[in-house]
């Protein structure tokens, strides 16, 4: 089968006679994949801790259950699903833990339903578990026109916040407004910014620090806090910040860096959140040929991209 496969120290290709793989484990399928959704993790992890194919997030048919499978299990040869592979999505067939997987919406493309998986539970994670967001909550998202970022600002939207406040580039802020923000402030603004210094937030979701080019809003995040219960989740960080979420040492409770859960039910929680038919922002979409993989994996790592980048296989 045709797959994008990982070479080391970030390099990814388009490989052709990639042997298709076979559910063995319990409650293990096998999704002909539709479409694939990229993410930086994808470039970001050694190929020896996230294995030779690229990709997580799936979108496509279920084709083959394991052996064994339990009499009304979770999913059925012919079911359309997205959500989580187990071992790469960026191929034409890909496997995948039935937990991790959802079935898809009838009004939903492939193409979006892959774009949803990492960005979406991660940004409804951080919103509502970590941030413990409610209705009438005042939120500043930063990065936000990232897949993360846009993801946070439609679930915020639908989760009743008060004020979605976007950091962005000034080229961005109406895309951040489509996706739900009330207000857009240009990061490279420093008048702008300091302005923001004075506001008060009860959710900070840093979207963007420690996401490859040196950025670290850590301090303006705590900085803009309510008190006493404004919280502050990252979903990246550096050595020293994870050693103290792992260990717990030198980490308040109002400041969290979050792993994302990979979850089937609550991609279909999200998938109900936003009314039944989401609308993911694609920033492009590529064939998995030669060309798609080189420039898909070319505009993932550009840190460019306003929205998802998805590899259409079919």
């Amino acid at each position: 089968m045709q797959a994008a496969v990982r070479l080391g120290n970030g390099l990814i290709m388009h490989q052709r006679d990639v042997p298709i793989p076979s559910p063995t484990e319990p409650g293990q399928v096998r999704v002909k994949v539709h479409a694939a959704g990229t993410n930086p993790v994808d470039y970001k992890l050694p190929k020896l801790v996230a294995g030779p194919i690229a990709g997580i997030d799936v979108a496509g048919v279920v084709d083959a259950v394991a052996p064994g499978a339990p009499p009304g299990a979770a999913f059925d040869v012919g079911d359309e699903v997205f959500g989580f592979a187990t071992g790469g999505s960026v191929a034409e067939y890909a496997l995948a833990d039935a937990s991790k997987l959802a079935s898809k919406p009838e009004t939903m493309t492939f193409v979006d339903a892959a774009a949803m998986p990492t960005a979406y539970v991660t940004s409804y994670q951080a919103l509502f578990e970590h941030g413990e967001m409610r209705p009438g909550a005042r939120v500043l998202i930063i990065g936000a026109s990232g897949g993360c970022g846009l993801a946070a600002c439609q679930l915020a939207a639908a989760g009743g916040a008060a004020e979605i406040v976007a950091v962005c580039s000034s080229r961005n802020a109406q895309l951040c407004a489509d996706a739900g923000a009330t207000e857009a402030f240009d990061y490279a603004d420093d008048e702008r910014m300091q302005e923001l210094l004075t506001r008060r937030f009860d959710l900070v979701y840093d979207a963007a620090s420690g996401s490859g080019a040196g950025e670290d809003y850590r301090g303006f995040g705590m900085d803009v806090l309510a008190e006493p219960r404004g919280r502050r989740v990252a979903i990246n960080g550096g050595f020293g910040e994870w050693f103290a979420t792992l260990t717990g040492w030198g980490r308040g409770e109002r400041d969290r860096l979050m792993l994302t859960r990979q979850d089937g039910e609550e991609l279909t929680k999200i998938v109900e959140l936003l009314g039944g038919d989401p609308s993911p922002v694609i920033d492009r979409v590529f064939e998995l040929d030669l060309s798609g993989v080189n420039l898909g994996f070319a505009r993932q790592k550009s840190r460019r991209a306003r929205g998802k980048i998805v590899i259409k296989v079919v």
